[in-house]
């Protein structure tokens, strides 16, 4: 009599998975297995702290034997399908590998959607490095979702946290800026978007080094870099703004640079415009400065005098195009 067969690579996948979503629970998060998972997306995962899920998610392909335990030292090489690369690459949420090892039970990770999101002439490696210290068994929530804490525990009440953003700043007296500073500079289209790259803190400590008749000029070393770089993580701890945070390490840890990025504000990064201006009102005078603190600014693309040859050459290239198919 013949029954029904069943794969013995089916049960190492199950296994897997199992192992997966028990070592995710444990760490206090959501684990939701997707039922089609052919198209490269095994389950998600939502941040929980305390007895709040956050709303913030990361997707999952899970892969459980030896065969995928590529060992280069260090880490581990995970070669994806090219199906499977194109479509992590633009998925709308981190995409995360995890190699589930039978035999000790371990899984690594690695943001799937990250390396594939650095430009080709820049990628140290042709495949996606799982390093053995991303380990599941050991990992926090922070690590798995590569975000800075966020915990609703720890959000700053209006009045504390504006106090915290106005009282820090950077300690070097040759760039003298402050969160604050930086947070309402940084505002565009209609207050809804913040927008930042190194030009608006450089503006800043200028500004501060003349209207203190500072004797410094302005200066940026690696610890400006850190502050910058601070700031950022705080705006996200205290769920501010969403940034895109694996693009915004490509640029960090890839080409040692600090990124620009236009991105929405939350509700709560609202909230605290509404509060600025709710203080300003007891600052000022009406119409003291005919110009609120916290308004939005323009942002543009400068034109530049090599852009004269650029914008010629575009024009001939879409008028040569046409004749590629004549």
């Amino acid at each position: 009599m013949e029954l029904p067969k069943y794969r013995p690579t089916d049960f190492t996948e199950r296994a897997g998975v199992f192992s997966i979503a028990a070592q995710v629970t444990s760490l206090g998060l959501i684990f939701r297995e997707t039922p089609n998972s052919d198209v490269g997306i095994d389950a998600q995962i939502e941040l929980v702290s305390g007895d709040q899920a956050l709303g913030k998610l990361i997707a999952v392909q899970a892969k459980s034997g030896k065969s995928y335990l590529n060992d280069k030292g260090d880490h581990y090489a995970f070669y994806p399908k090219e199906a499977h690369r194109h479509y992590w690459e633009t998925f709308p949420l981190p995409v995360v590998v995890m190699l589930h090892d039978p035999e000790s039970d371990k899984v690594y990770f690695s943001d799937a959607r990250y390396y594939l999101s650095i430009p080709e002439r820049e990628r140290t490696f042709n495949y996606i490095p799982v390093f053995k210290k991303n380990c599941l068994n050991s990992a926090s929530k922070e690590d798995l979702f590569q975000l800075p804490s966020i915990d609703p525990d720890a959000f700053l009440e209006m009045p504390e946290l504006l106090k915290e953003m106005v009282e820090t700043r950077h300690w070097d007296g040759s760039f003298p800026v402050s969160f604050f500073e930086i947070f309402v500079h940084s505002l565009t289209n209609l207050c809804r978007h913040s927008f930042f790259d190194m030009q608006i803190p450089l503006d800043l400590a200028e500004y501060n080094l003349a209207a203190t008749n500072s004797e410094l000029g302005v200066g940026v070393n690696f610890e400006t870099h850190e502050f910058l770089n601070s700031y950022v993580r705080f705006l996200m701890a205290q769920n501010l703004v969403q940034v895109d945070y694996s693009d915004y390490l490509i640029d960090w840890n890839e080409r040692q640079m600090l990124p620009s990025f236009l991105s929405p504000l939350t509700s709560r990064g609202r909230e605290l415009i509404r509060y600025i201006r709710e203080v300003e009102d007891q600052l000022f005078e009406r119409d003291e400065y005919q110009v609120s603190v916290a308004c939005d600014r323009f942002v543009r693309m400068f034109y530049a005098p090599s852009d004269e040859r650029r914008f010629a050459k575009i024009s001939i290239f879409s008028q040569r195009h046409g004749t590629l198919s004549d």
